[in-house]
């Protein structure tokens, strides 16, 4: 039978900086009990959150969930299903493998990682607590088991301790292989408490196989602040120099050409211009008179004009 799911919790604190809400992976619990059979299960978790706990919005929290089962034997020849989801809340609390593969010859493998990422300090970050091997039998006529590190002192249950595996298996007789262990430098922090339910009363046939490790790290990470895509400046179209207008040269006033010979002058125009001597009407032109006074000075010589006497 397949039995996975996630349970959306709320843990509420004495102030509402730290409350928030968390989520619960459970999966391979109750099977593979019967002779001979195998359950190997994963779980892996990444949460990215505040420094009080609460999902971050700069990344979405992860849950990856792999069940294998079949008959004992090597893992490749098992069947295997993995979910991978984006959680809406932190996953704080994961129970997987308790209660399984407790048939004669069965083989229980199991594993759950979490990582959280804080994007900012979120207070002491200390090693996580320990409950396991508790109730169980660790020696065996195959292999003697080992159970490591020690357990916390002062912790005195599952849900108590950071990581509570292991507790009440084992315990068919003759044990093949018990191996529980947590991860070295596994931490915890009072902002996002976690806590690591697994292998607890399993494999407890004869002839029984238990493996399960669990790890659970705590970190700050520099939260990642998006770039801003530079803005393009329009380019300015440039704009052509207007061409000067050449200015005209100006027109050379024409220089007057001097007469060559003697000047003459000419005499002042007299009352008595246009008129014969005789006071009359002169019967040469004015212009003709002037000429012929103009030789007659020239010339030294007189000029009898032609007057008709009266």
């Amino acid at each position: 039978m397949l039995a996975v799911s996630l349970l959306a919790i709320n843990l509420m604190s004495d102030g509402p900086d730290v409350a928030h809400a968390a989520a619960v992976a459970s999966q391979c619990n109750g099977e593979q009990n019967g002779g001979g059979t195998q359950v190997a299960c994963t779980v892996t978790v990444v949460n990215y959150v505040t420094a009080a706990g609460a999902l971050s919005p700069s990344q979405p929290s992860t849950l990856t969930m792999t069940r294998c089962v079949g008959a004992s034997g090597p893992l490749d020849t098992l069947t295997c299903t993995t979910t991978a989801t984006t959680s809406a809340e932190p996953v704080t609390t994961i129970q997987q493998c308790n209660g399984s593969g407790s048939g004669g010859g069965g083989t229980v493998i199991c594993t759950v990682t979490v990582t959280n990422h804080f994007v900012a300090t979120p207070g002491a970050i200390t090693d996580a607590t320990i409950y396991m091997c508790v109730g169980s039998v660790i020696t065996g006529t195959g292999a003697p088991g080992t159970c490591t590190p020690a357990n916390t002192p002062g912790v005195t249950s599952v849900t108590a301790a950071t990581v509570g595996q292991c507790n009440g298996s084992g315990n068919g007789g003759t044990s093949v292989g018990f191996v529980c262990t947590v991860t070295a430098g596994s931490t915890m922090t009072a902002a996002l408490p976690v806590n690591v339910d697994q292998c607890n009363g399993s494999s407890n046939g004869g002839g029984a196989l238990t493996t399960c490790q669990a790890t659970v790290t705590n970190d700050v990470i520099a939260q990642a602040v998006p770039t801003p895509t530079p803005t393009a400046v329009p380019t300015a179209t440039p704009t052509a120099t207007p061409v000067p207008t050449a200015t005209p040269a100006p027109t050379a006033t024409p220089t007057a050409t001097a007469v060559s010979g003697p000047v003459v002058p000419t005499p002042a125009e007299t009352g008595n211009a246009g008129l014969s001597e005789d006071g009359g009407a002169s019967p040469f032109p004015a212009g003709l008179l002037a000429l012929a006074t103009a030789v007659l000075v020239l010339t030294g010589r007189r000029i009898v004009s032609p007057v008709k006497a009266r």
